[in-house]
């Protein structure tokens, strides 16, 4: 009785264990996919209380950096309230350190993209005011006062749409694109783009616009005077600012000047003495921040013509629209723009998280990032946030203060956070001065000239010509421009090099095997010819490896550069000289001066064959083998004989389908080059003596008529086809 209950709960427990362990995988799936796609929940329940310490001081120390830095930017730079610069720090930061990867990496408003910020936000708003489907207010004469609330819907659209894309390219894995960017056009641009910084902070450094609304007002207005046109270059900015400098604002200057030295001091102090390591966390910025605003207040420089922030509150005045309003002519005018700030901060925060993941023996997925920081700046459009992307130089910071996760990040956001809500009213006498000083500061950070001697190091003069095109045309005409270029310039530059197939002219040479100790026949590129070895082409043929794998990006000039080579023999010559081959093979050919006088043109051929090397070539589509197969019938219509080496066994099918193998026969596939050249050797013999003899048979004349003395060695890695017997048996798989 008790074997029959076991007997009949057996079966039960096989049925339902199943679905158990089932549910349990699925479970574990689930939650290993949701620890990858919010890493938060993978470090924050395994986090180690000792790192505590070196989190929250890392924290604090970047939060003293980005406070005075934000505040700079969004008055000097995007030209919106301060706060919004707040807002700007701590909601992407505080979404990153939830989504993000990089442990190090400090997210928030940075100098470079901030500059492509206001400058979009300007020309933005020159058009809104000149369109009168957009801007319903009468025009205003210039010079005119801007207010920085107008700005605000403009700068949350721009956010919302920087942000969208940026996710989008996380979404749909496109985390390759930061290697598309060539880094000599980025330079040039990154260059200009910091003298870009220096020239438009000069007139708050000089005090050349008079404040007004200041010394006792409760608003915010400042002028900017436009002497060079609505849409004025970076040069003649430069122009303008040197015929004002009668103008300069002796105090303003002078506060500059004690900014600069300050600011520069500490940092040549901070390298030249390394080894105090207290000296790595000293905040000098918010010390001149502070001492700044302390000094303005007790001596009223704002009454003196030195321009503040003046009044600063953490809420906006009512009435005021930060949301984001998108329409559809606001969003063409802010696609490019939108586009080239995503690429350009995305560019500049995965080289800082992959910069610091090396160091720190860690990994980062390109395609998380762009997924964290896109919506961290889509939920900052929201609260009138501007883009923000990693910084460099405070990450530097961040990672020298002793970060070891992001939970120093999370601090860091809620430090601003409660300045915010609570300390921002203390920054009203900080001097606009200051905050250009810092910018120009960090801006200065940007001018790298180690990149410029290494490419004239290397002779690299293409480079550095691409390097001076995006600089002189940021500097020349605008930074849009030069975003356009740099990114435009790049793209085509990858384009050119797929598009391009990869092919090396093969020769022979004679070499010693070590094995033996007797010479035998390798076959080399033909540029190695002046590396200690002679080689010599094959007379009579042209021997072609490809380097890569065959598609429809990469065929499209094939036919053309086959062209090239049985013409000039490589494709080092322009294609417009005379074909050079022609001569010198009949020269060698044909040595008695009766056969120099006969008609060679009909009957001697300078091309006897055309050997490719197919083993690097690891896949090949559809639109490939058609462009082989077009290329395999025109050598067969001139009676020219075609072998293929290597072939690899699943591009077989291809070859089989396409009719390739129906046309050369085969016996002309091969393991060996040698074999291929040895047939090649036959087919000419053959070739001779049948025209030598005034022989009218053609037979003869066709490469598939000759057999081949030596078949393929089946033994090798790489099958090919032995007969015809193989070839029929094979067909018939694929027979419809």
């Amino acid at each position: 009785m008790e074997s029959e209950n076991i007997a009949a709960t057996t079966p039960l427990l096989h049925t339902t264990f199943p679905s158990i362990q089932q549910e349990t995988d699925l479970w574990h799936t689930f939650r290993v996919r949701l620890r990858y796609y919010i890493p938060i929940l993978g470090w924050l329940p395994k986090y180690n209380l000792e790192n505590l310490q070196s989190d929250l001081i890392a924290g604090f120390t970047v939060a003293f950096l980005i406070i005075p830095q934000s505040l700079s930017y969004a008055q000097a730079l995007v030209n919106v309230p301060p706060v919004l610069g707040l807002y700007s720090a701590f909601i992407p930061q505080l979404i990153y350190a939830i989504l993000g990867t990089s442990r190090q990496i400090a997210i928030g408003p940075e100098a470079l993209v901030s500059i492509l910020v206001g400058s979009s936000i300007k020309e933005f708003t020159q058009w809104r005011d000149a369109s009168p489907m957009i801007s319903m207010e009468p025009p205003i004469a210039m010079p005119a006062p801007i207010d920085p609330m107008s700005n605000i819907q403009a700068t949350t659209l721009l956010c919302l749409m920087v942000g969208i894309f940026t996710f989008l390219l996380g979404f749909f894995r496109l985390g390759f694109l930061d290697s598309v960017l060539s880094r000599a056009l980025l330079r040039g641009f990154v260059l200009a783009v910091a003298c870009v910084v220096m020239i438009d902070m000069s007139e708050a450094l000089l005090g050349l616009n008079p404040p007004t609304g200041q010394c006792g007002s409760n608003y915010t207005l400042y002028r900017i005077e436009e002497t060079g046109g609505d849409f004025e270059s970076p040069f003649q900015k430069l122009l303008d600012i040197l015929q004002r400098l009668h103008n300069t604002h002796f105090l303003t200057a002078s506060l500059s000047v004690f900014s600069f030295i300050f600011l520069l001091g500490f940092k040549f102090i901070k390298q030249r003495y390394t080894q105090l390591k207290w000296l790595k966390f000293f905040p000098e910025i918010l010390i001149l921040v502070v001492f700044s605003t302390v000094i303005t207040q007790i001596f009223r420089w704002d009454c003196a013509g030195v321009a503040i922030l003046n009044s600063v509150d953490s809420r906006l005045p009512d009435g005021v629209k930060i949301l984001p309003v998108p329409t559809l002519a606001k969003i063409k005018h802010l696609l490019l723009s939108a586009i080239l700030i995503a690429v350009i901060g995305f560019v500049e925060s995965i080289a800082v998280a992959k910069t610091y993941a090396s160091k720190h023996n860690y990994t980062v997925s390109p395609n998380r990032e762009l997924v964290a920081m896109g919506t961290g700046n889509i939920i900052s459009s929201f609260f009138g946030g501007f883009p923000g992307y990693g910084s460099l130089g405070r990450s530097a910071v961040n990672d020298s203060a002793g970060a070891k996760t992001q939970l120093a990040g999370l601090i860091t956001g809620l430090v601003v956070f409660l300045t915010a809500i609570w300390l921002l009213p203390l920054f009203q006498f900080l001097p606009k001065a200051v905050c250009s000083s810092i910018i120009v500061v960090a801006a200065l950070r940007l001018i790298e000239l180690e990149d410029i001697h290494f490419i004239i190091q290397l002779h690299a003069w293409r480079d550095l010509g691409l390097l001076m095109l995006t600089f002189f045309s940021t500097f020349f005409l605008s930074i849009e421009i030069g975003t356009l270029l740099s990114v435009g310039v790049s793209l085509m530059l990858v384009v050119k090099h797929t598009t391009t197939t990869r092919l090396v002219l093969l020769g022979q040479t004679s070499v010693i095997d070590p094995e033996t100790g007797q010479f035998k026949t390798k076959f080399k590129n033909l540029k190695e010819e002046g590396s200690g070895s002679h080689i010599e082409r094959v007379e009579g043929g042209i021997i072609v490896r490809f380097e890569e794998g065959l598609f429809f990006g990469n065929v499209g000039q094939l036919k053309e550069r086959l062209k090239r080579i049985e013409l000039h023999g490589n494709l080092g010559i322009h294609p417009g000289e005379e074909p050079r081959m022609e001569y010198q093979v009949r020269q060698e050919e044909w040595e008695d001066e009766e056969s120099m006088n006969a008609p060679l043109v009909a009957t001697v051929p300078v091309l006897y064959g055309v050997v490719f090397d197919m083993k690097a070539v690891s896949d090949i589509d559809a639109s490939a083998t058609q462009t082989l197969l077009e290329i395999v019938e025109e050598y067969h219509k001139r009676n020219i004989l075609v072998c293929f080496v290597k072939l690899r066994e699943h591009c077989r099918d291809a070859f089989t389908r396409s009719g390739i193998v129906k046309i050369i026969t085969p016996h002309n596939f091969y393991n060996k080059i040698q074999d291929a050249v040895n047939k090649l050797n036959q087919y000419k013999i053959q070739f001779r003596n049948s025209n030598g003899n005034g022989s009218n048979d053609t037979r003869f004349l066709h490469p598939t008529s000759i057999p081949f003395r030596r078949s393929p060695m089946i033994n090798s890695p790489h099958e090919v086809f032995t007969s015809f017997e193989d070839y029929d048996q094979i067909s018939q798989n694929y027979s419809p």
